[in-house]
């Protein structure tokens, strides 16, 4: 439980440790019609890298994560495209099955 508490702890917006990360993620999602309040987008600082972590579906349940190296994430590489394009297709699909779920109350 310690180790969990000192994970979320380093847990910090993307917005504010890499904006250019979070609004090339942002963007590429609004292309899927899946807007920034739809995901929590978080990083941990690694000496590696960043590893992101998106939360999506009712109550930010559902979640991705992925380590990418700081020159990944500089040059906005096609893995974080790739990476973004499961994320939307995952998001798409948990926001329908939300959606059906809702309309059956």
């Amino acid at each position: 439980m310690n180790a969990e508490k000192k994970q979320a702890s380093s847990e910090r917006m993307m917005r504010i440790v890499s904006p250019n990360l979070y609004n090339h993620v942002t963007a590429e999602l609004e292309k899927m019609n899946i807007h920034s309040y739809d995901i929590e987008a978080n990083v941990i600082e690694e000496d590696s890298g960043l590893q992101v972590i998106v939360r999506f579906g009712e109550g930010f349940t559902q979640e991705r994560s992925q380590l990418f190296s700081y020159d990944t994430v500089t040059a906005l590489d096609k893995d974080i495209d790739t990476f973004i394009k499961s994320i939307g297709e995952d998001c798409k699909q948990i926001m329908i099955a939300d959606y059906f779920k809702m309309m059956k109350m």
